[in-house]
């Protein structure tokens, strides 16, 4: 069933690459022909290093996360959901853990010496995985007690891994500064991203922040080496609603609902054996009547493998992560650049090549 966790997701991009002073800041006589960045010319002027001001990268990347569900909801039918009786309390969710992968495309701009702005376009395509081992928490069960613990199988359900695809654009700019050999850089971007399960977009913000040191060698080739930190996070926490029919999950859905129809069942027999003249027991039974129609049309609806539709809240559980990564300039056009990113509940792999050229 529960397949919901389609939470896009998410997107992570590089960013550019650093502008160097030489050491001999001393005022020399270069022309820079190319229409940015602004005050292009006075930075050669002064000695500095450009880069050539427009880029084009292709990335690979590759993204996990654990998330948590804060609210879920689901129906079956028109106007009409199971929230009293599915929800997160009794479904339990023990793990939920996002993975994506794709391509990235990248165009950027120095607008300014030290500020590149670019645009973002990736296609991923991701899994979902959810594992959880439903319980009832119910009053007046009767002389059983009132908690009631169903358990898929002998220990908590591990649903298979649900798959999507996600389209994403966005925008993001990044700051640095280099002094001898080093540098310092921030980042920051946001992105908007479509699911094949999902009615509404998400967005997604991340910020980075990265150190590091330039090595030249001889065949003038350079490569930078940094680490840094870096930060995720929903932008839109409202609830994102969708409807899938995933026929993978069916077995643990009936598995589920099957265990709470056993303790509806145990309910109607308990109230059903009371006197008659036992107050409120005929409002009690019909509510307990209604809720097993209810439950045994889900069953139905999920074995005929219809769709599903949900409401669902996620948080990141770690938004952090450390980064540690290098870019390679082959020559004034082509780098190549990789990193890598971890925290506990957090992967992190993207490599790329990009393509600088002057207008």
């Amino acid at each position: 069933m529960l397949l919901f966790l389609v939470l896009n997701l998410l997107e992570v991009n590089a960013q550019s690459g650093i502008q160097f002073p030489k050491k001999d800041s001393t005022n020399v006589s270069k022309d820079w022909p190319y229409s940015l960045p602004i005050w292009g010319q006075k930075v050669v002027d002064r000695n500095f290093e450009l880069q050539l001001p427009f880029g084009f990268n292709v990335n690979y990347v590759f993204n996990q996360m654990s998330l948590e569900l804060t609210e879920f909801s689901m129906n079956f039918f028109d106007g009409e959901n199971l929230d009293d009786i599915i929800n997160p309390e009794t479904l339990n969710f023990t793990e939920t853990v996002a993975t994506t992968n794709g391509v990235n495309l990248r165009a950027d701009a120095w607008i300014l010496p030290f500020l590149n702005f670019y645009g973002i376009y990736s296609k991923n395509q991701g899994t979902t995985k959810v594992s959880f081992q439903p319980q009832v928490v119910e009053n007046n069960l009767g002389p059983n007690g009132n908690l009631k613990e169903i358990r898929t199988l002998e220990k908590p359900i591990d649903v298979p891994a649900v798959v999507f695809n996600t389209n994403s654009f966005g925008f993001g700019t990044t700051l640095v500064y280099g002094w001898d050999d080093y540098f310092v850089s921030t980042d920051g971007n946001i992105t908007w991203t479509t699911s094949d399960l999902l009615t509404q977009t998400v967005t997604f913000f991340v910020g980075s922040a990265r150190i590091g040191r330039r090595v030249v060698f001889n065949n003038n080739m350079k490569l930078a080496v940094y680490v840094g930190a870096m930060y995720r996070d929903f932008v839109n926490k409202e609830n994102n609603t969708g409807s899938i029919g995933v026929p993978e999950l069916d077995e643990a859905m009936l598995r589920a609902i099957d265990g709470f129809s056993a303790i509806n069942n145990e309910q109607i027999t308990f109230w059903e054996s009371l006197p008659d003249a036992t107050p409120g027991k005929d409002e009690k039974l019909m509510d307990l009547y209604a809720r097993a129609d209810r439950l045994d049309s889900a069953a139905d609806r999920v074995e005929n493998s219809d769709a599903i539709n949900y409401s669902i809240k996620k948080e990141i559980i770690d938004n952090w992560s450390t980064q540690i990564g290098f870019n390679f300039e082959i020559s004034p056009h082509w780098m190549y650049r990789a990193e890598l990113g971890y925290r506990d509940d957090q992967k992190f792999f993207m490599t790329g090549l990009q393509y600088r050229f002057g207008l």
